[in-house]
């Protein structure tokens, strides 16, 4: 990757080698990483991932060529459409566009909302949206805790999470704050998680 930068006068900053299954290369951007990795020893894997373990954008290619080109047009600050129409092999979807427009709570409702792997969860998720001040909050499920966050992947920013214990118990924790309380209806539960992310100052 060093030389074909080098032959394109393309300065990539510094690479750092990357071992193990994902052997191969990232490097630092203003907008997080970008990592190209080997593949079954003739493919390429391309990631641009500004948020850990989030690609907005992702794709394969068997030329070294283009996955340099990728890093470049990335470092040079290109957009997500921009980088698909230069390189088709790159593929992003709607919560990767909204995150470059500045506003990814609502695509990741919409996502989590339609999505069948979230049917057990979805009355939970469809009575936390239904309150204004919950909605504005970035949405994710793990383990079949709600967790609604000020800024996504940061919970120093300020976390609620919404955790269903039985049929008819809930407990919400708030982060940073110590505060964790059990609840005996969804109504219950979500009115404490609204004055907790009310709670939270501003980012």
């Amino acid at each position: 990757m060093e030389l074909i930068a080098l032959a394109q006068g393309v300065d990539l900053g510094q690479l750092r080698p990357l071992t193990g299954q994902d052997a191969g290369a990232e490097m630092d951007t203003r907008r997080g990483k970008v990592v190209v990795s080997l593949q079954a020893g003739v493919t390429f894997r391309v990631r641009i991932c500004p948020h850990p373990g989030f690609a907005w954008s992702e794709g394969w290619t068997e030329d070294l060529v283009a996955a340099v080109g990728v890093a470049e047009l990335w470092c040079r600050g290109g957009r997500l459409r921009e980088l698909h129409d230069r390189f088709p092999f790159m593929s992003w979807d709607e919560l990767a566009q909204a995150f470059e427009d500045g506003d990814p709570a609502a695509a990741k409702w919409r996502q989590l909302l339609s999505s069948d792997w979230h049917l057990r969860d979805r009355p939970l998720l469809e009575a936390a949206h239904a309150h204004p001040d919950l909605r504005l909050f970035y949405p994710d499920i793990s383990m079949r805790s709600l967790m609604l966050s000020r800024t996504p992947f940061d919970m120093e920013s300020g976390l609620v999470k919404i955790t269903p214990l039985s049929d008819d118990h809930y407990r919400v924790i708030m982060w940073p704050a110590a505060f964790r309380r059990d609840m005996t209806t969804l109504n219950e539960a979500l009115d404490v998680a609204v004055a907790c992310c009310r709670s939270l100052p501003d980012a």
